[in-house]
Formats: C-alpha cells, structure tokens, sequence
C-alpha cells in the first residue's frame, strides 16, 4: 500500500496539474465573487476611501 505521497509522486506531471487546477476550480467556483451582505460592501468602499470602518457596539 502507497502513500499519497508516493501515489501523487509516481503520477505524471500531467496528471498532478490536472488533479491541482480542477481542486483550485472547485474552491474558485464555491466562492462568490461579490460580498452578500450589504455591510460588508460599504465596508470595502470604506476600506478604498482610506477611511476605517466604524466598529459596532458588539
């Protein structure tokens, strides 16, 4: 019995890129590209215009 180490070693190089680009895919795909709350959103327009965003109360 191999380790994963051993199997991912003895794979082709191809096959090493394939497995690595299709794993970043799936995490790429999962995430959403703009924020979905609206806070989070006026934060980041915050955070461009220099200015720290205001904690809350919590």
């Amino acid at each position: 019995m191999q380790s994963p180490e051993q199997r991912y070693l003895s794979q082709p190089v191809g096959q090493q890129l394939l497995h690595h680009f299709a794993a970043r895919n799936a995490v790429r795909h999962a995430t959403p590209l703009l924020p979905l709350r609206l806070r989070d959103i006026g934060r980041f327009f915050l955070a461009l215009g220099g200015r720290a965003p205001r904690r809350g109360h919590c």
